[in-house]
């Protein structure tokens, strides 16, 4: 199984580690985590690491996950999973992280280890690497939000 370089976002220290807890009862990969306090922190380390998946919290003070998720997106970065796992729930917070964020998944919380398995398994091949996502047709994905958003 390959290790996997996990950027976990959240001013909670609680909520870093009950993230990573339920990464690693998941058993997709091992993962080698680098935890970030708000979206400041997480861009430094994003820069500084060679992060392969990141799973950020929405609210954080100085930058938010969305404007985090937005700077990772305008420096290029389009192939690395983006799961925001936030207290948001409205239809337009999802709409806004998806489409506008860049993020691929989004998770509420509290979360559910079956929940946070469906989200992500996708992003995993049988050897624990990162594979190529959900389904492959995001915006087919997001269209679906957009539809639900509108009726």
């Amino acid at each position: 199984m390959s290790t996997i370089k996990a950027l976990v976002v959240d001013d909670s220290k609680i909520m870093r580690s009950a993230v990573k807890r339920a990464l690693n009862n998941l058993m997709l990969a091992d993962f080698d985590y680098v935890e970030a306090k708000d979206g400041e922190d997480a861009l430094e380390k994003f820069n500084e690491e060679e992060i392969e998946i990141m799973f950020v919290d929405w609210n954080m003070p100085n930058m938010t996950g969305v404007e985090f998720s937005q700077a990772v997106r305008e420096q290029g970065h389009d192939h690395i999973p983006i799961i925001m796992v936030t207290a948001e729930k409205s239809m337009g917070k999802v709409d806004k992280a998806l489409n506008e964020g860049g993020a691929n998944e989004y998770i509420t919380k509290p979360f559910t280890a079956d929940k946070m398995h469906k989200a992500i398994s996708d992003y995993f091949d049988d050897d624990g690497n990162i594979a190529g996502g959900s389904d492959g047709d995001d915006d087919e994905d997001k269209s679906f939000f957009k539809g639900i958003l509108n009726s």
